[in-house]
């Protein structure tokens, strides 16, 4: 028999999040004390809960980082595939509370994979990896930094002081 879930959606916004589950509504702060309330708010429903939220350009990453330390189910889902879903199901408009009954039913509908401790730190290692090729990109072999007259002789060009 297969485990019955609660889903939370949670909007996420730069200094807030909006959370719905089932009919109830509530916000908190996008900070340490609003991620600890939201923590307290999901411990206190009796059936296992999953926290749906969108990737949201590293708003998110603080909350997910402490429902992980929790021990919270939650997942991470791409906000066109919920904007898809909204329409299908013919919500048009658009509120941070609506979003977050958005989230809450796509959870429902779509039972999307949680994400692991290990799939955070495997994101982590994929985001530095990626700042330390764009770092490459410019510092590469140093030509980049050379003055124009440089690369165009090569580099060698040597300067010298009467």
């Amino acid at each position: 028999m297969k485990e019955e879930l609660v889903y939370l959606g949670v909007d996420i916004a730069k200094s807030y999040l909006d959370g719905a589950i089932e009919n109830e509504k509530r916000r908190f702060t996008n900070e340490r004390i609003g991620h600890r309330e939201l923590i307290k708010w999901v411990k206190q429903v009796k059936t296992p809960v999953q926290v749906i939220c969108e990737s949201s350009g590293g708003s998110e990453r603080a909350l997910v980082q402490a429902l992980t330390r929790a021990r919270v189910k939650i997942s991470l889902v791409q906000a066109n595939r919920v904007r898809q879903f909204a329409r299908a199901a013919g919500i048009l408009a658009k509120t941070d509370r609506i979003d977050a009954e958005v989230l809450c039913e796509f959870g429902k509908v779509m039972q999307p994979q949680t994400v692991t401790a290990a799939t955070l730190e495997q994101e982590h290692l994929r985001e530095l990896e990626s700042q330390r090729r764009h770092f490459n990109t410019f510092a590469g072999d140093g030509t980049e930094w050379r003055c124009p007259s440089q690369r165009r002789l090569g580099g060698e060009v040597e300067l010298q002081f009467d």
